[in-house]
């Protein structure tokens, strides 16, 4: 194999680990955050008390770990009014869920391991 030939694979090896370069996988291979990610894939959009639920992690923790994904673009949420109970007021509740890059950082990681 001549050097231009290796530069090729080599470049296209690296291009194909963009987020495991870059850091983004291994913010999102955090088990925690993993577990949260992975619910919001095949879940869809939740409240951060639904995804404390069904992680059984800490919702201050699954809030924590909302934040860093969210710097990462992985995930998006939003804080919404909701009634409860029949209260007159609302209560604000943070709603959550993954991005396209979402599925892309999980696919470089699992090509990165192969």
């Amino acid at each position: 194999m001549c050097a231009t030939e290796v530069f090729i694979v080599l470049s296209n090896y690296v291009y194909g680990m963009k987020f495991v370069l870059d850091g983004t996988a291994e913010k999102v291979m955090q088990p925690a955050r993993f577990k949260i990610l992975q619910f919001l894939i095949h879940s869809g959009p939740a409240f951060l008390e639904q995804i404390a639920k069904e992680t059984d992690v800490h919702p201050r923790m699954v809030s924590h770990h909302i934040d860093v994904l969210e710097e990462e673009k992985i995930v998006e949420s939003k804080y919404e009014l909701m009634s409860v109970g029949g209260s007159k007021r609302g209560v604000a509740v943070r709603k959550c869920w993954a991005t396209d890059k979402a599925d892309a950082v999980l696919k470089d990681v699992k090509e990165s391991v192969k």
